[in-house]
């Protein structure tokens, strides 16, 4: 106690004295300040740091209420391997019986982490949102398991869909002109054939010419520029052969190219492809490098093309029907590529609006796109090396499989249906080529969404398999996973990683759910079988919690006095509990360590259960023997501390450990264990129920002096009415604050001055600013 005693308003702080430091009744009205008009604490706010969100937790039982679960409650996800995570609470349950607990968080609190332990050892974590709930239920009992495939699908052997474009519907016209092997220029508007067995290497075709149509069934190449303009046709029919070794440049409109199967185009140079331009091969196209460079160019591909380069930009679009091989593949602008076949390329980059429909196979060693909104639709089967997305989005339908070995992602969406697989790590059963454009591992840079929608009920499946997992950034916003969905994460990553979680989401190491084998999944996914022998756990089970909290008193009540909140600090931790399989409690033990007593009043600190009777609890044990229970309680009552300063190693009352200037004193935590006649339950001595306060003067007073938090009642040692701990201005004498490393005030500087934020959060009610503990000024903390 510090005699400093003032009126508390939110707007005027004044220095106006109100009375004498020495009280003549405790509680004598005329030591209590009036009320004050400019006061804008809302009435009935009675300081609270923490929040009681009652929780049901319903397990995914495969036991018929045989088998034990364990349910673990964390504020953060246990499964990052840098998580600062805490158990909340701990406990078991059944199908029939599920784990239902009341678990304090801190008001800024806006998750739950669940972790669901079966009786084969395997885990899995949901998140809860409790932002503004009081009550919550978390359901693993909806989980998808299907059953796996005995049977394999192979892929490569998917019959071709038919083609609406079809290079056999290109037939020799009657009165075509029959060339032989001498040097023929074609003219505009006529029909030439080159039959079977002939080679014919001197055919030239005039520039500017239009509607000159070519029939190949032998053979012929073109040495020099080999032009196309509007309306002329190619046909290499059955057998035939047609080469350029020279630069191509189709530049004309509605051009149309068709070999028929069996027939062969070779492009051995640089080709161009114009306006409106089809190219339609039922047979071999072999072309290096190809440009379909004007407006809506179109590649039919029903039989096998081979190419180095293919860029596909302004409305091109290519169809591949059946073999498709190029070492890489760039594309742009509102161009379209459509597979219902087999892609093998070395790379392929997509930027601005390009759109992928894969229907069926591709396996691609570097699949990048490269910004500006490109989009798979992947139907079946995609899988690559690297997969590198800027602003992309990928739509992976049920029974497909998106796979790859290295990822890095940023500003995309990936969302996934069904019993769709999205795989990242190994890859080696596909036996791709290698890519180095991305680094190891998984990348969530920014903004990366992966979305899961179940169809059927059936749940897709996230999948990292292997390798370094985590932003590269200092952003916030790195991985959000939304809607019903499991995401297994097999190796470390950073506890940053996981921006939001909404829907049923579920978080395991391995998966835990089966995914059939379909034609388009490869072997689909095979459920963590956990140890393979269900156990219970051994009963009691203890549960360590790693709850922790600080109480900063006063201990002037009725008056304010100096407002500092540092006349008795202490941290309590180290919360365990020990249940049996009904998750009743029958032994509670937990840390106390006195950390400053900023006050010259004798003081002692107590705990009330407050509900437990008197004779339902007995104290075990208490480090020294310091503790005692209490007897002429209605309520169970400890004693923890007799004096106060005494834990200090001090021998009276005086300033310790509030002023920097002086010499700061040790001291050491006590344990109290406690045990009750009749199991109870953890809410009934939970933080919210126990009532710790202080003793000022002497602990055998006939009417004590005790000061409480606000909101609750004095023990029945108290005979006077203590006014709800609260004065006419709604000001409290203590705080409870929902962490262990609190920074209380140096000694005199007023609790607003040391938390800036303190002022807003007490006047919104709590609403704004919960966690304005954590921002101290610097300079007004304690910090020696």
């Amino acid at each position: 106690m510090k005699p400093m005693f003032r009126v508390f308003s939110f707007t005027v702080l004044t220095s106006t004295l109100l009375f004498s430091s020495c009280v003549k009744d405790l509680y004598d009205p005329e030591v209590i300040a009036e009320k004050n008009p400019d006061a804008e604490i809302p009435v009935g706010f009675k300081f609270t740091t923490t929040k009681n969100v009652n929780l049901t937790v319903n397990v995914n039982d495969e036991y018929n209420g045989e088998k034990f679960y364990m349910v673990e409650v964390y504020n953060q996800n246990p499964l990052a391997s840098n998580s600062k995570s805490k158990l909340l609470s701990a406990g078991v349950a059944t199908g029939r019986a599920p784990f239902v607990e009341d678990i304090v968080v801190s008001q800024s609190d806006s998750v739950l982490y669940v972790k669901q332990t079966d009786p084969l050892q395997r885990e899995v974590v949901m998140i809860v949102d409790v932002t503004s709930a009081t009550t919550a239920i978390c359901d693993f009992s909806s989980n998808s398991i299907t059953t796996k495939s005995t049977a394999s699908s192979v892929v490569s052997t998917r019959a071709i869909p038919a083609s609406a474009d079809r290079a056999s519907d290109y037939k020799l016209p009657a009165g075509s002109t029959t060339l032989g092997s001498g040097a023929v220029t074609l003219a505009a508007n006529k029909s030439y054939y080159l039959p079977e067995g002939v080679t014919n290497n001197q055919i030239t075709f005039p520039g500017g010419q239009n509607k000159i149509e070519l029939y190949v069934a032998g053979s012929t190449t073109f040495s020099g520029q080999f032009s196309l303009t509007d309306g002329c046709k190619i046909v290499v029919l059955p057998k035939g052969t047609v080469t350029a070794g020279a630069d191509l440049n189709w530049y004309g409109q509605n051009i149309v190219v068709a070999i028929h199967e069996g027939g062969t185009l070779n492009l051995n140079a640089n080709s161009s492809i114009g306006v409106n331009t089809l190219v339609i091969n039922d047979g071999t196209l072999n072309t290096k490098n190809l440009v379909m460079g004007w407006n809506n160019p179109k590649i039919v591909n029903n039989g096998t093309l081979n190419s180095q380069d293919i860029e596909v930009t302004n409305g091109a679009a290519i169809q591949n029907n059946n073999l498709f091989n190029v070492r890489k593949l760039t594309g742009n602008s509102t161009t379209k590529f459509e597979n219902n076949g087999e892609i093998k390329a070395a790379e392929v980059s997509l930027t601005n609006k390009f759109v992928i429909d894969n229907n069926h196979h591709m396996e691609i060693a570097y699949l990048n796109f490269g910004g500006g909104g490109g989009t798979l639709n992947n139907n079946c089967f995609t899988v690559c090396d690297d997969l590198y997305t800027e602003q992309g989005t990928i739509n992976s339908a049920s029974g497909s499989l998106l796979a790859c070995k290295d990822f890095w992602g940023n500003n995309s969406t990936i969302t996934l249906k069904g019993n769709a697989i999205f795989s990242i790590g190994d890859v080696a059963a596909y036996n791709l080529p290698t890519s180095t454009a991305v680094a190891n591992g998984a990348v969530f840079n920014y903004h990366v969404e992966i979305n899961g929608a179940k169809e059927s009920n059936l749940e897709p499946l996230f999948y990292i398999k292997s390798g370094t997992v985590g932003p590269t950034s200092n952003f916030s916003e790195n991985l959000s996973i939304v809607g019903s969905i499991e995401a297994a994460i097999t190796p470390a990553y950073d506890s940053r990683l996981l921006y939001k979680t909404t829907g049923n989401v579920k978080l395991s190491k391995s998966p835990q759910t089966a995914i059939a084998e379909t034609a388009c999944n490869g072997s689909g996914a095979t459920e963590d079988p956990g140890t393979g022998t269900p156990t219970n756990p051994s009963f009691p089970i203890k549960v360590e919690t790693g709850n922790e909290y600080t109480f900063a008193m006063e201990d002037n009540w009725p008056a304010l006095g100096d407002y500092d909140m540092n006349d008795f600090v202490f941290t309590i931790e180290n919360i365990s509990y020990t249940k049996g399989n009904d998750n009743r409690i029958v032994a509670m033990s937990f840390e106390v360590t006195p950390v400053a007593a900023g006050a010259t009043n004798r003081l002692a600190l107590g705990v009330q259960f407050d509900k437990i009777a008197s004779g339902s609890m007995s104290l075990v044990s208490s480090t020294n023997g310091i503790g005692t229970k209490e007897n002429g309680q209605e309520k169970a009552n400890l004693i923890l501390f007799p004096d106060v300063y005494s834990t200090f190693g001090v021998s009276s009352p005086g300033i310790t450990n509030t002023n920097p200037s002086q010499t700061k004193y040790a001291s050491k935590s006590y344990q109290f264990e406690v045990a009750f006649n009749n199991s109870v339950s953890e809410s009934d001595i939970n933080i919210s129920n126990l009532n710790f306060y202080l003793i000022v003067g002497q602990n055998n007073d006939v009417n004590r002096k005790e000061v409480h938090l606000a909101g609750y009642k004095p023990t029945s040692k108290v005979k006077s009415d203590p006014l709800d701990y609260t004065d006419y201005n709604n000001m409290v004498w203590g705080l409870l604050i929902p962490t262990a490393e609190f920074k209380y005030p140096i000694e005199t500087i007023k609790i607003q001055d040391a938390y800036p934020n303190f002022l807003n959060w007490a006047k919104s009610g709590g609403s704004n600013n919960a966690n304005w503990y954590l921002s101290p000024q610097s300079g007004k903390v304690y910090n020696k």
